[in-house]
């Protein structure tokens, strides 16, 4: 188990931000079902413009140029859930790109470092990683 780490620049959030899952149009797949990502909205700080991130778990190694940047998640559109928290942390550079529809994975170097993410049947919840480390401290 890697020790945790706590993001120098994510705040924490009043409660959950509830997401709804994304469908890109890749179809199926195996499953009778559609394929869903989780996606979030991100930006630079202080950006008006937004752009899809999906949120990775796992999946694929490459080697890729690593860079330190700052970006901030919004929160879900159409609520009045709060404002924008930031994060810093490593960005990668993958080319060619294996995701349709989103210019960004977020995954466990950086994203993953400042937030919990709880996937669920109907969507996912995004909260700050201190509240995984609340819940289930290190023994």
């Amino acid at each position: 188990m890697r020790p945790y780490r706590a993001s120098r620049w994510c705040t924490g959030l009043a409660e959950a931000w509830l997401f709804n899952y994304t469908d890109f149009g890749e179809g199926r797949g195996r499953s009778p079902q559609p394929v869903l990502r989780a996606v979030v909205e991100v930006a630079t700080p202080l950006a008006h413009a937004t752009f899809q991130a999906v949120i990775d778990t796992g999946g694929a190694t490459n080697e890729v140029p690593i860079y330190e940047s700052t970006l901030e998640v919004r929160p879900p559109s159409g609520t009045a859930a709060g404002r924008p928290i930031a994060w810093r942390g490593a960005v990668a550079v993958l080319d060619p790109w294996p995701m349709q529809g989103t210019a960004v994975l977020l995954g466990q170097a950086g994203f993953l470092d400042a937030f919990t993410v709880t996937f669920g049947p109907d969507g996912f919840a995004l909260e700050p990683a201190s509240t995984f480390r609340a819940r289930f401290p290190i023994a």
